[in-house]
């Protein structure tokens, strides 16, 4: 099953698809947050061009569950169920943000360039974290 996995930020949404196997995910272009009917028409045109079998957003959780990126984010799952025909999962993507930064770093990526990549590194770990939790080859669970 091909998965397209999102990082909804305030501005920019991360993407990542991975291959029909479930074995190799990679990061795309990142595209502008333009609310989430926007968004859900970007994510309908990824879909079909990719020809993901379903979605994944990656979901930031808050003690109190109030945050602003939690609304934000759930507005948009809300939208991409309403669009599309296809799944639409959510996962944890707890301190991703965090870890993409890192990776940039220790490859050397000037921090000038961050910001285009960020987003969208972030989406890849979130969707190799769902697709580790699907598969018991990779350490997960089935479902």
């Amino acid at each position: 099953m091909r998965w397209l996995a999102l990082d909804v930020g305030s501005r920019r949404v991360g993407a990542a698809i991975c291959d029909a196997q479930e074995r190799v995910a990679t990061a795309l272009e990142a595209f502008a947050f333009d609310g989430p009917e926007g968004v859900a028409e970007s994510v309908a045109a990824l879909v079909r061009f990719w020809e993901a079998d379903g979605v994944v957003v990656g979901v930031p959780h808050t003690r109190s569950g109030e945050g602003r990126g939690e609304r934000r984010t759930s507005a948009v799952v809300s939208a991409l169920r309403a669009r599309l025909a296809v799944p639409v999962e959510i996962a944890d993507e707890r301190a991703t943000t965090a870890a993409a930064e890192g990776l940039l770093a220790e490859a050397s990526v000037p921090r000038r360039r961050w910001r285009d990549l960020v987003d969208s590194l972030a989406a890849r770990l979130i969707l190799e974290n769902f697709l580790a939790a699907r598969s018991p080859g990779r350490g997960g669970t089935s479902r």
